[in-house]
């Protein structure tokens, strides 16, 4: 069984990566309104909220780093993710209120990381289902209040404050609902990002809302996951054929987006076994994997921000493998 990484694991690998984190936050923080969220129609019924951002929360961006989604059915609206805060969560809201006045009836949280489920408060007068992994919301009730204050922390105050709304309905198992009229397929992904992660695909309309198990044009942060696991999964995902993927974090794409990302993975492990069959350790590995990823991460914006901690995380499960 493989162990979890705690949050403050996890936040090490975000703050290793920003160029500077207050820790007296001086920014004060964000209105709603500061938000620019624009739900774009992916499908009939079926809207992305898309971040600009590629890169960690910052005073920049708000804190808001990572996608969101939205499905209009007959009788309410599904929310996939809802943001890094509670003040996101409202703009994010604001953003449904645009399309339509139905009540948000259900919410699926895709991972335990703060910037996907934080934002959940803002609809708790509605009493929304809240879906998640039963090892997401393990960890979410245990690490809440930290990802609250290093949010707070590296956006300089702008995520402000968060009272956390936890899931009340575990989903273990693949799972297939109506709800309000619309055919939603609730898939877990086997902890390839992180343990507890569930994906969304929606049959009717072929669209794959895939949290943080697919990163578009960002490199993917692999130290939660299992690669191994992660790489068989899009076979899983390849195979669905879809139209349009909504990434965690990224641009929206079409099924190409997939098999792209497993390669990225792929040629990852690769290279790092490569290395563990030298006898190398793994910082002497990331020259190799340097090398063996030069042709793909130009499509991977981000990727020397989390090369090292990539191949440092992975490093004992290839070599686990191996041996």
């Amino acid at each position: 069984m493989r162990t979890w990484k705690p949050v403050g694991v996890v936040l090490a690998g975000l703050a290793m990566a920003l160029v500077f984190v207050t820790s007296s936050p001086a920014g004060g923080p964000a209105a709603p309104e500061d938000y620019e969220m624009q739900p774009e129609v992916v499908a009939p019924g079926v809207y992305a909220v898309m971040t600009p951002a590629r890169d960690f929360p910052s005073r920049e961006n708000l804190g808001w780093n990572a996608n969101m989604a939205f499905v209009v059915t007959g009788e309410g609206v599904l929310v996939f993710d809802t943001g890094s805060s509670e003040t996101m969560g409202v703009a994010l809201r604001a953003a449904i209120r645009e399309v339509t006045d139905q009540p948000v009836r259900w919410i699926v949280n895709s991972h335990s990381h703060g910037d996907h489920w934080l934002g959940n408060h803002a609809f708790a007068e509605d009493d929304p289902e809240i879906m998640a992994g039963p090892e997401a919301i393990e960890r979410m009730e245990a690490e809440a209040e930290t990802w609250v204050e290093n949010f707070r922390e590296m956006t300089e105050g702008a995520t402000g404050d968060t009272t956390p709304l936890l899931p009340n309905t575990p989903v273990d198992e693949r799972v297939t609902r109506d709800l309000g009229g619309k055919e939603v397929v609730i898939v877990p992904s086997g902890g390839a990002h992180s343990p507890g992660d569930l994906i969304v695909w929606l049959p009717q309309t072929k669209i794959l809302l895939a949290g943080d198990v697919v990163y578009s044009d960002r490199a993917p942060s692999v130290w939660d996951g299992d690669v191994a696991r992660w790489i068989e999964l899009l076979d899983e995902l390849i195979a669905l054929e879809p139209d349009v993927v909504v990434p965690g974090h990224g641009r929206l794409e079409g099924a190409e987006t997939l098999p792209r990302l497993q390669n990225y993975l792929a040629t990852l492990w690769d290279a790092i076994e490569e290395g563990v069959d030298q006898g190398l350790p793994d910082y002497e590995t990331v020259p190799l994997v340097r090398e063996r990823m030069a042709d793909i991460i130009e499509d991977y914006p981000g990727f020397e921000d989390k090369i090292d901690r990539s191949v440092a995380t992975t490093y004992p499960d290839v070599e686990a493998a191996v041996f």
